[in-house]
């Protein structure tokens, strides 16, 4: 496919536009696009795919949070079991009201578009082809390498619509907990508090396929940040001290390695 960058950018500046870039959740999503087409692009090259298949990874990245700006506008949250799924709201608006025209005049790689973007939030990816897992699996890697800043940089009130004592003062669910020292991504059934939403998200690292992704959130600090995280409730803080030492062995081992993650594992 011939991804032209500069027709893709200036569609996504029109259709961002449409939109209050001056408010706060609006230009989180707005800067959290571009963050995650550039960790997609790193993670391409990282796997020494064509030119071509890197301007694919970093267009899924351009394309991947498109319904986002629509979800807020009609729900006032991002929050998607209380609204709808923001993935394949995104999906719906690229592939069957139109939008990837502006995106795009190359239509050859349209079915893959459409099943990683709207697959990028889903628990598990569905038996697929090899280079349909490859794009998936670099788009929700990417996604996922840029939550972690999101959540470090972006108040968690503003984020969950919670108050910061349902942080602070909250219990870590037991299914959470032994997710999570399990080596195993969270259950978004399972989160039922705010320290619950934080982990869930530590969590992705245990769903990165790619090491040059655990390379990034490494590198960005956040990860680290994330785990720091000081709880006053007695049993919480003990409990993150449990699953701090946890992620870091796994980090380390995965990266060391250099392994990718086997295709039948939990990528969410």
């Amino acid at each position: 496919m011939n991804v032209d960058r500069k027709m893709a950018l200036a569609a996504f500046e029109s259709y961002a536009k449409e939109y209050d870039l001056q408010d706060v959740k609006v230009r989180l999503k707005y800067d959290h696009t571009f963050r995650v087409a550039e960790n997609a692009e790193r993670i391409a090259k990282s796997l020494s795919l064509p030119n071509e298949d890197v301007d694919l990874a970093w267009l899924l990245g351009i394309l991947h949070d498109i319904g986002r700006f629509e979800q807020l506008r009609r729900y006032g949250t991002f929050q998607d079991r209380v609204s709808v799924n923001h993935a394949a709201l995104s999906a719906d608006i690229l592939f069957y009201e139109g939008l990837i025209e502006r995106f795009r005049k190359d239509t050859s790689e349209d079915p893959l578009i459409e099943k990683a973007v709207r697959l990028h939030n889903v628990f598990r990816l569905p038996a697929m082809s090899d280079r349909e897992f490859t794009f998936c699996a670099i788009l929700r890697d990417a996604d996922k390498a840029d939550i972690l800043r999101v959540n470090c940089e972006t108040p968690r009130t503003e984020i969950y619509d919670l108050p910061e004592e349902a942080f602070t003062e909250s219990e870590i669910t037991k299914e959470v907990y032994e997710s999570l020292l399990d080596g195993t991504n969270v259950d978004r059934r399972f989160s039922k508090t705010g320290i619950d939403f934080v982990l869930g998200h530590i969590a992705f690292v245990f769903g990165m396929v790619y090491p040059e992704t655990l390379r990034i959130a490494r590198e960005q600090g956040y990860l680290e940040e994330l785990l720091s995280f000081q709880s006053h409730n007695p049993d919480t803080q003990k409990k993150m001290e449990e699953i701090r030492s946890a992620v870091h062995t796994y980090v380390e081992r995965r990266i060391r390695e250099n392994s990718t993650l086997p295709q039948d594992r939990p990528a969410e």
